[in-house]
């Protein structure tokens, strides 16, 4: 590679290049998941010890039909009895998930998440602007922060969220953190995306107290991330300069 080749990739730098790396550089090792495993173990029975038992968070979807259903986490849910279907023209007055909604999810949203529940839409990412969202009967519509995918379809791409993952994202922000594990346990890649994302989702249900808040954080946590990678970046390229030195 030529020195000039090497420049123009260093100054050529994008979100989508910050957890590209980002994923590469946080998988955990073996003994790395077996701590943090042993981790959230100890954290879900305190959790448990404190607060006692409670009811679970209902949870909702409206299924346009616009994917294969025995790949759709949402329809996978449902059948697993952890996710009610709602018909198209039903009314429901709790919190909606929806890539068209003005607000951000915060934990503000905690209260009517508990008592009327949670709602997805269940559709296409590439058919977004076909689909007639704004008809349904929803008036409490939310968008998700910043998070990165972890399922097989769109794994390291920024916000295009499966079913599963933004119910489980909402619920891990509100702090229902048992409630989101248990839905992601239905799949084999579900724990991964509270890793890949974890450091985000922390820092979500710990200060987003207000939509303001989120959006606010978000941008503090990406502007981290790229500082991050670009100081990685250059750590690399001195090593590789260091070397080449030594040959020379």
């Amino acid at each position: 590679m030529t020195k000039r080749s090497k420049q123009k990739n260093r100054d050529c730098i994008n979100i989508h290049d910050v957890y590209a790396n980002a994923l590469k550089l946080t998988k955990p090792t073996s003994s790395e998941a077996e701590t943090a495993t042993n981790e959230k173990a100890n954290a879900v029975k305190n959790e448990e010890g404190t607060s006692g038992p409670k009811d679970k968070i209902k949870l909702y979807l409206w299924y346009f039909n616009q994917c294969d259903s025995k790949r759709c986490t949402g329809k996978k849910l449902v059948r697993a009895g952890l996710v009610s279907e709602l018909a198209i023209g039903k009314r429901f007055t709790g919190i909606v998930l929806s890539p068209l909604a003005k607000t951000v999810f915060s934990k503000e949203d905690t209260e009517l998440v508990r008592t009327k529940g949670l709602a997805v839409i269940d559709c296409s990412w590439n058919k977004i602007g076909e689909t007639p969202i704004q008809s349904l009967q929803a008036r409490n519509t939310r968008l998700l922060p910043f998070l990165v995918a972890a399922n097989p379809t769109h794994f390291g791409r920024p916000y295009e969220l499966s079913c599963v993952e933004a119910l489980a994202s909402a619920l891990y922000i509100a702090n229902f953190r048992e409630d989101s594990r248990n839905i992601l346990s239905q799949f084999n890649w579900g724990e991964t995306f509270i890793e890949v994302n974890r450091e985000a989702l922390e820092l979500y249900s710990e200060k987003g107290h207000t939509s303001e808040d989120i959006m606010q954080l978000q941008g503090q946590y990406l502007e981290q991330a790229k500082s991050n990678l670009e100081d990685r970046k250059l750590m690399m390229d001195l090593d590789y300069q260091s070397i080449s030195e030594n040959i020379d």
